[in-house]
């Protein structure tokens, strides 16, 4: 009896999790649950998420500032209509990704650099980028004086100035080994001797209006050209309403006619440039995928890989504790695997606001673990098992008892605490997926993301792999031989077994292929003489 009790458990521990699993919590501490916000991450495409509650909206990586998008003007060379710019606003420039079978990595060879400018008078910066490409080489201005760049080597100063307010075409020749020649609106050919070479690639960036990824100009530019061979004064697009055509050493030319972002390449070679702000968008946003707890269609999770995460502005502080008790659950389902994280801690949602400061995280030897953000790091004894599977994790915070984490339900660990949370915090953003600026990354699933003011039970909690819908538990039979059946819905369980319940646990597949009937499945073993735990587990 005793065996057949042990076996009954532990084949309901299958997620695992135990039926009786939890804490008797004080009467008091219930009467403020109220969930303030719910993200299930169910859009399935685009770039935002939204709260089911208190109509929150986030945005998948940075949101973009207007201000600093480059926008399209009639103001150009030649004057003509039809004719546009791109011009670039604030810290806002273009980005061409050149990394699938590049095209500019050209350091050891003869080529050409050419643009119109228009330098905005409001333009304070000391350095500015026109074109510059993976870290290497850079035409661009040291105040109003035409240069070009060997990044990490040296600058070249051609002594050559532009006027701010008015169009000029600008040029360099490269001639590796020998130096650089420089050209300003259609002559004024300066040569400048540098027999060093260029250093590695650091990426494959194409720079428009900026050094790369950084340092912008204020500034309208106009027919970008990289050319792979050394051209002529007479060979040069410089004059202003006559656009010279493409050659066929022409590796990107940018003619900014288009209506609307992205502008094409009107060279051979597909490279669009995009604004800063989509390409770090891009970037940075978490990605959604169809891999769920539950594993029904329509269903999604948020995909982090490094680097990415998702913000969510509060401005009016949605998200708030009551500052007399400041009783809260956290909790979510994360797929988490600790060879992925680059750091030793990941954190799952921070928010440093008035609402209630504090951080949710996991460290890499899995552990849960929460921060009240200025007062305490507190780790516990939580672990999300290490199976690669989605799993079920919640800190609930009893204003002035304890914290108490859980994973898949079943109480994990109580760690005492009485100091509440900080209320004087000025944040309005929420971030997931890590701190702001990018510390602390989480890579990794997350799905069913809550915040609840007040103390949640475990039944209250969000920990069925089907939302509402309890898996029921495996019945156990032992004769000459043992039969485990269960419910076929909710479905996609495998049946697991070990011999041993000590960390760390080893869990085996059962191979044998389930029966069907009565609405279960069922396997039938033979009995051994060696006490055997079953468990379902959900992948």
């Amino acid at each position: 009896m005793k065996k057949s009790t042990i076996l009954k458990q532990a084949c309901y521990a299958a997620r695992p999790a135990l039926l009786l699993a939890g804490v008797l919590v004080a009467a008091n501490t219930l009467f403020a649950q109220t969930t303030l916000l719910q993200l299930g991450f169910n859009e399935g495409t685009g770039t935002t998420i939204s709260s089911q509650v208190n109509g929150l909206v986030g945005t998948l990586g940075d949101p973009i500032d207007p201000a600093n998008e480059p926008t399209i003007v009639a103001d150009s060379p030649s004057g003509k209509s039809g004719d546009t710019a791109a011009k670039m606003n604030g810290t806002g420039f273009l980005v061409v990704d050149d990394s699938v079978n590049p095209i500019l990595d050209i350091r050891t060879n003869q080529f050409t650099m050419e643009a119109w400018v228009k330098v905005d008078p409001a333009d304070t910066y000391e350095w500015h980028g026109i074109m510059a490409y993976g870290g290497a080489y850079k035409l661009g201005l040291h105040n109003d004086e035409l240069i070009f760049t060997l990044f990490g080597v040296v600058d070249i100063f051609s002594g050559m100035t532009l006027t701010y307010d008015e169009w000029h075409h600008v040029a360099i020749v490269w001639n590796p080994g020998v130096g650089v020649t420089f050209f300003l609106d259609g002559g004024n050919e300066v040569f400048v001797a540098e027999t060093r070479g260029m250093r590695a690639l650091q990426n494959n960036i194409l720079g428009i209006g900026s050094e790369g990824l950084a340092t912008p100009i204020l500034a309208t530019l106009d027919r970008a050209r990289i050319h792979n061979e050394a051209l002529t004064l007479d060979q040069l697009d410089s004059v202003a309403d006559t656009p010279k055509a493409i050659r066929a050493s022409t590796l990107v030319a940018y003619n900014f006619n288009e209506t609307a972002l992205p502008f094409k390449n009107a060279a051979s070679t597909d490279r669009p440039a995009i604004s800063y702000n989509t390409y770090q968008e891009n970037l940075n946003k978490g990605m959604f995928s169809s891999d769920t707890p539950s594993g029904q269609a329509g269903d999604f999770s948020l995909k982090f890989g490094r680097g990415q995460h998702a913000i969510i502005p509060d401005p009016s502080s949605l998200v708030g504790f009551d500052q007399e008790n400041s009783s809260f659950t956290l909790e979510t389902w994360v797929k988490y695997q600790s060879a992925d994280q680059p750091g030793t801690r990941s954190v799952l949602f921070w928010n440093n606001a008035p609402g209630g400061a504090l951080s949710f995280s996991v460290t890499q030897n899995r552990h849960v673990f929460l921060t009240a953000l200025g007062i305490v790091d507190q780790d516990s004894n939580a672990i999300i098992p290490d199976d690669g599977g989605w799993h079920h994790i919640a800190v609930v915070h009893e204003f002035g008892v304890a914290f108490r984490f859980y994973v898949d339900g079943s109480l994990a660990d109580t760690v005492p605490y009485t100091q509440g949370v900080i209320f004087t915090r000025t944040d309005t953003n929420m971030q997931l997926g890590s701190e702001p600026g990018g510390g602390l990354q989480f890579v990794g699933s997350m799905d069913r993301f809550r915040v609840t003011k007040g103390v949640l039970t475990p039944d209250q909690m969000d920990w069925w792999p089907v939302p509402g819908v309890q898996p029921g538990a495996p019945s156990l039979t032992i004769e000459s031989t043992v039969k485990i059946s269960w419910p076929t819905v909710p479905s996609g369980y495998n049946l697991q077994q070990s011999t041993d319940l000590n960390e760390p646990r080893v869990w085996t597949a059962v191979t044998n292929t389930p029966l069907t009937g009565e609405g279960s499945f069922f396997v039938v073993l033979p009995t051994t003489g060696q006490k055997t735990f079953y468990r379902l587990y959900k992948p």
